[in-house]
């Protein structure tokens, strides 16, 4: 073999040395890259979840306290009405009692 071949050899096997090398930085760089990404993303799907979670409370807690109000003005309203009716009833109350007292 000549001289010159083998140099030639040498030089490809060189050349290929250094493809590798270089395709073994690139994967590396495109894998830190993915890996990169997809932290962002996971980081992202979780403040967007924080956020519609966040939402969904603030909305539930708006309708649970327009729920309390509706309740308490309809309690109140009974209470009114059952005052009312106490009310009217008392004379009737008081003339039965008064009419006991004064049979004795």
């Amino acid at each position: 073999m000549s001289l010159e071949a083998i140099t030639k050899i040498r030089q490809v096997e060189e050349g290929m040395e250094r493809e590798k090398s270089d395709a073994r930085a690139q994967v590396q760089k495109l894998a830190a890259d993915a890996e990169r990404e997809g932290r962002e993303l996971l980081r992202a799907g979780a403040e967007k979840a924080r956020a519609e979670n966040a939402a969904a409370m603030e909305r539930a807690q708006e309708r649970a306290a327009k729920r309390r109000e509706e309740i308490l003005a309809k309690a109140a309203g009974d209470c009114a009405a059952l005052r009312a009716e106490a009310g009217r009833r008392m004379d009737k109350a008081v003339k039965a009692i008064l009419e006991r007292v004064v049979e004795r």
